[in-house]
């Protein structure tokens, strides 16, 4: 079915009857938003749909807004600042459709409104077996409840062990002065250094006989990552943590009997894993501000993703129905009780042991995702279409 709802009308006033005061017993459902899987809470009282700051500034680079003359009262009266107006494509089981969203400044839920829910058939049924009267939304609440600080919005710092980075003994240190920048990423690289700073990530150094060059990545929402361009300093001389990356073909086969499935998302994943103190000479970064050493695992160095394997699984071991992939972990179960269970479980590991997760990108319950590529339902593993569709391209053009 597709539909297109694209009229906005001049000055018009919208009503949002609890915008920022979540309900324990909320309707959540999951909709794809210009091809991202956002949560959004069913809300009758609010006249149109609405996604928070926070969403739109994770996903910017998927949404194309602007100005609108509309406004948003509470049912208190107060007032809420609208960034602007985007019309997106939705996509919710065998629909389709063009809707318009608002982008609100403000905290709190993502909400489905009385706009959409005239466009869209939703699978009532569906809705009401994840948050119904048998009090299974309330399972699932306790048990984030329990465990929100895993879900505080701060760096973690797994506790008990440092990442250790090898160089053999023998090695010439190797210093490369800082690359020119771009003059548009310079504010935005200053930037990212105050904030990893700030964070205790790194520290600013006089000397060093290791330097590495940056390479500052754009992200999706428009914010920098900077990477050390470790390949010419120490990647050449360190010996390579060869702890094995799970295949993807491995690690489906341990899904079968799944009706539902949790994602977890680690806010900064590498980065909270602090490195022992020999090995932070080695990491050294040359930048246009200086000479910088990072405190915590970084991007780019060869060993990163084995540590971090070996750490998740460690952190995991002995817990059924739960799929690490270096900063990507996936839970299931053969019952829902049996899913609750293991949630909880991993929960309580990453809050004693100091992990952070970003809820924002958090999946809980949902009867599809999609993990490295691939849609996973009760029913099997499928390509996404967008992937299949880029690789058709390819080799055409090819």
């Amino acid at each position: 079915m597709e539909q297109d709802e694209s009229s906005e009308s001049e000055n018009e006033v919208y009503s949002v009857f609890h915008f920022g005061n979540k309900s324990n017993e909320a309707y959540t459902v999951q909709i794809n938003v210009n091809e991202c899987e956002i949560a959004m809470e069913i809300d009758t009282g609010a006249s149109v749909s609405i996604m928070s700051e926070d969403t739109y500034k994770e996903y910017k680079s998927k949404f194309r807004i602007e100005p609108t003359s509309a406004k948003l009262r509470t049912y208190m009266g107060e007032q809420i600042p609208v960034i602007g107006r985007a019309i997106v494509n939705v996509n919710y089981k065998k629909e389709s459709a063009k809707l318009p969203l608002l982008i609100v400044k403000r905290k709190g839920p993502n909400l489905l409104g009385r706009d959409w829910l005239n466009k869209l058939q939703l699978d009532w049924k569906d809705i009401f077996s994840v948050v119904g009267s048998d009090n299974q939304s309330s399972d699932l609440n306790v048990i984030l409840e329990a465990n929100k600080e895993v879900f505080k919005d701060e760096l973690g710092t797994v506790k008990g062990m440092k990442a250790k980075i090898y160089v053999d003994e023998s090695a010439v240190p190797k210093y490369f002065k800082a690359r020119p920048l771009p003059y548009a990423l310079k504010d935005k690289v200053e930037m990212e250094l105050e904030r990893l700073e700030k964070e205790g990530q790194i520290q600013q150094v006089e000397f060093s006989d290791w330097a590495a060059p940056i390479v500052p990545v754009v992200k999706e929402n428009g914010s920098i990552r900077i990477c050390g361009d470790y390949k010419v300093t120490v990647n050449a001389v360190s010996k390579l943590d060869n702890y094995p990356i799970p295949k993807t073909e491995d690690l489906y086969a341990t899904l079968g009997g799944g009706q539902e499935y949790t994602k977890l998302d680690l806010n900064q994943a590498y980065q909270q894993i602090e490195l022992d103190e020999d090995s932070k000479r080695y990491v050294t970064i040359n930048t246009h501000k200086g000479l910088f050493r990072y405190n915590r695992l970084p991007y780019g160095v060869a060993s990163s993703p084995g540590i971090f394997q070996r750490t998740l699984e460690n952190v995991v071991q002995g817990i059924a129905n739960v799929l690490v992939r270096v900063d990507d972990i996936l839970i299931t179960g053969k019952t829902r009780e049996e899913h609750l269970n293991t949630l909880s479980e991993v929960l309580s590991r990453f809050k004693r042991i100091g992990i952070r997760l970003k809820k924002q990108k958090c999946v809980f319950m949902a009867e599809e995702v999609v993990y490295l590529g691939f849609k996973i339902n009760k029913h099997g593993i499928y390509p996404v279409e967008s992937k299949v569709e880029a690789i058709d391209k390819v080799a055409i053009h090819s």
